[in-house]
C-alpha cells in the first residue's frame, strides 16, 4: 500500500531544506513526489532545492523537473516582459502602480524568477487613479470581462478589482482595494490609505511594493479569506517561508497592525500552518501572540488542517465554508455582524447583486425576503 503521509512529509522535508529521513526513494516514489510537486505547482522550486541538495532523481523524474523549470523561466520571462510594458504606459499616463502577490514575490523574494509561477498580474492602484488606469489598459489592447457571474457593478462597487483580458498575453487584475470582499467589510478595519503610503519604490522600476510587514500579512489574509485556505494553500506557504527568511521582519508591527485590524486570528491560522509545516527553529513567528480561542484552534483544525494544506484540499461552500469565514473573525460582535449580512445584506449590496439599483422599493423588499431563502438552499451567497 502506497503510505502518501510519506510522499506528504517528504515532499515538505525537500521544499523547506529539512531532514526527509533514512528511507531510500524508489523511482515509484520519486514519480509521486514529483506528481505531487506538479499539483502545487511547486515543480521549479522542489528542482532548485533537489540541486542544492545534490539529489538526482531517476531520469524520467529529473526530465519532467528540469522542464517544468525551463517552461517557467521562460513563460515568466515572457510575463515580466509585459509587466515592463504595461509598467511603462501606466508611468507615462501618471499612474501609480504597487506589485502584488505573485509577480512582486518571484523577484523580490526567489533569486531565480523561474522558481515560482506566476499565474496572473496583480496591480494596485488607488480609487482615484483608476479610471485612468483603465485607460491605459485599454490603451494596450486589455478589455474588462468578469470571470464570475456576479454583476460588474457589484464588483466595481465592492469586489475592488476588475479582471483585463488579451489574446495571448496573461490575465491583469487591476486592484483598487487590496483587502476587499464582505467578510473584510464588515469585521476588519484596515485604513488602506495608510498602506499605500508604506509603499516603498522598487529599485530600476516605475513601479512600488508593499512594506515587508503588510506584504507579510496581505499574503496571510489573502489565503485565509479569499481563498479559504484552498486553491494555491502549500505554494502560498512556500512565499511565505522563502521571505521570512530573505527580508528583515518586525514581527511586533506585524502583530500591532493585525490587532488594529481585527484580523489576528485569520493571520495566527496561516501562520501557524507555516510553522507546523515548515518549522521555526528560532522561534521568531508570534503564533503565541496572536493565538485565538482553544474552540477556535479547534475549529481551524477540523477544517484546514496542515494536512489539508499539503494535500491540495479545498473547502468548499455550504456549512464548513460559513463556519470557517465566522471562526476567523476576531471578536464575537464582528462574527454576529457577519452572519446577519449574509443573510441581511445592506441595501448597497443587495440592490447591486440582483441588479435592482432601478427597480421600486417593493421589489427590493421582495428580494430582501426572498434572500436567507437562497442562501439556505443555495448554501451560498
Amino acid at each position: 500500500m502506497i503510505d502518501v503521509s510519506l510522499d506528504r512529509d517528504r515532499l515538505v522535508g525537500l521544499l523547506s531544506m529539512r531532514a526527509v529521513g533514512p528511507a531510500p526513494f524508489t523511482e515509484a516514489d520519486w514519480q509521486r513526489l514529483v506528481d505531487l510537486a506538479v499539483k502545487h505547482r511547486l515543480a521549479p522550486f522542489l528542482h532548485a532545492k533537489l540541486l542544492e541538495r545534490g539529489l538526482a532523481p531517476p531520469p524520467a523524474a529529473a526530465d519532467q523537473l528540469q522542464r517544468a523549470h525551463l517552461v517557467n523561466a521562460v513563460r515568466n520571462t515572457g510575463l515580466l516582459h509585459v509587466l515592463d510594458n504595461i509598467l511603462r504606459a501606466c508611468h507615462d499616463g501618471g499612474v501609480a502602480v504597487t506589485l502584488l502577490k505573485g509577480v512582486h514575490f518571484a523577484e523580490a523574494v526567489y533569486d531565480d524568477i523561474a522558481l515560482r509561477h506566476i499565474g496572473d498580474v496583480d496591480l494596485w492602484v488607488s480609487r482615484g487613479q483608476l479610471e485612468a488606469a483603465r485607460a491605459v489598459m485599454r490603451s494596450l489592447g486589455y478589455v474588462s470581462r468578469s470571470r464570475t457571474k456576479r454583476p460588474q457593478a457589484l464588483q466595481d462597487a465592492l469586489t475592488g478589482e476588475t479582471q483585463l483580458f488579451k489574446a495571448n498575453a496573461p490575465m491583469v487584475e487591476l486592484h483598487w482595494n487590496i483587502f476587499a470582499g464582505e467578510w473584510f467589510r464588515h469585521t476588519a478595519r484596515i485604513d488602506e490609505q495608510l498602506v499605500w503610503q508604506r509603499t516603498e519604490s522598487i529599485e530600476g522600476s516605475t513601479a512600488r511594493r508593499l512594506s515587508h510587514e503588510d506584504a507579510i500579512i496581505h499574503l496571510c489574509l489573502h489565503l485565509a479569506i479569499n481563498h479559504q485556505m484552498s486553491e494555491a494553500g502549500l505554494r502560498t506557504l512556500v512565499d511565505l517561508d522563502v521571505a521570512r527568511r530573505t527580508w528583515t521582519i518586525d514581527w511586533d508591527v506585524v502583530v500591532q497592525r493585525a490587532r488594529a485590524w481585527r484580523v489576528s486570528c485569520a493571520l495566527w491560522l496561516v501562520l501557524q500552518r507555516l510553522v507546523e509545516i515548515f518549522g521555526d527553529p528560532s522561534g521568531e513567528i508570534p503564533v503565541v501572540e496572536l493565538a485565538p480561542s482553544r474552540l477556535r484552534q479547534t475549529v481551524f483544525t477540523q477544517l484546514v488542517s496542515a494536512r489539508f494544506l499539503v494535500e491540495g484540499a479545498k473547502l468548499t461552500g455550504g456549512p464548513g465554508r460559513f463556519l470557517f469565514m465566522l471562526a476567523a473573525v476576531d471578536r464575537p460582535t464582528d462574527a454576529g455582524r457577519l452572519l446577519w449580512r449574509g443573510f441581511f445584506p445592506d441595501r448597497l449590496w443587495l440592490t447591486l447583486r440582483y441588479e435592482l439599483q432601478n427597480a421600486p422599493a417593493w421589489r427590493v423588499w421582495l428580494q430582501r425576503l426572498w434572500h436567507p431563502v437562497r442562501v439556505a438552499f443555495r448554501r451560498d451567497i
